[in-house]
């Protein structure tokens, strides 16, 4: 193999969690006598949710604890089922697994909701650690949550791939001396990964774990 191990992001590379987060946001919005594009929205999402909830309360005038209260209203009624890993996703941590490699995990999201989503579609065995932002690590693009990983279970570093679909996940696996792999985006013009995908089949055979 390539690569002995995955630092792996969770909303928008594992998990297709971002329709469900978009309609959160439009609904949210609708109660404020708001509509905008998902597109926009989408947009907005691609750098971070605080950033997407304070660029539209400044455009808009809203008090931001009230749209993020509507929009976290409207999130907590969707099912984990509606957002599922991407096609391909847990194929991909299994063979890596089975080719004798790792799979981590560092996300922003808390540790009881990550947990959650791993339990529900039977991952968490295929990793080996999961950090959160409960861990006290600051949010990427800074790299310390990777390096924490990295140190704490002795990986060499030319020998991990960092995966994700924002250019701060490419900025953390850059910063902590890993390649890195941009998922299902468009590469930002100043900060340009190892590998870009649009599917987990491509990133087997990065892997090098094709058929196994």
């Amino acid at each position: 193999m390539k690569f002995r191990y995955v630092i792996w992001d969770f909303d928008g590379t594992l998990f297709d969690t971002y329709p469900a987060m978009i309609q959160a946001f439009e609904r949210g919005l609708a109660d404020f006598g708001v509509s905008v594009p998902r597109a926009r929205i989408a947009a907005l999402m691609a750098n971070t949710l605080a950033i997407c909830l304070e660029t539209l309360c400044r455009e808009y005038s809203l008090e931001p604890e009230a749209l993020d209260e509507r929009v976290s209203y409207y999130h907590q009624q969707t099912t984990m089922d509606q957002e599922p890993p991407f096609p391909g996703a847990m194929q991909v941590c299994e063979r890596l697994v089975a080719a004798g490699g790792q799979n981590f995990l560092f996300t922003h999201r808390s540790r009881d909701s990550m947990l959650r989503f791993m339990d529900h579609y039977h991952m968490a065995p295929l990793f080996a650690d999961c950090l959160s932002v409960e861990d006290g690590y600051p949010r990427k693009p800074d790299p310390a949550g990777f390096i924490a990983l990295i140190e704490k279970h002795h990986l060499l570093r030319e020998q991990g791939l960092a995966v994700g679909d924002r250019t701060l996940d490419i900025l953390a696996g850059q910063g902590a001396g890993v390649r890195t792999c941009l998922f299902n985006a468009v590469p930002d013009a100043e900060v340009q990964p190892d590998y870009v995908i649009q599917t987990f089949a491509e990133l087997e055979t990065i892997l090098g774990v094709v058929d196994l």
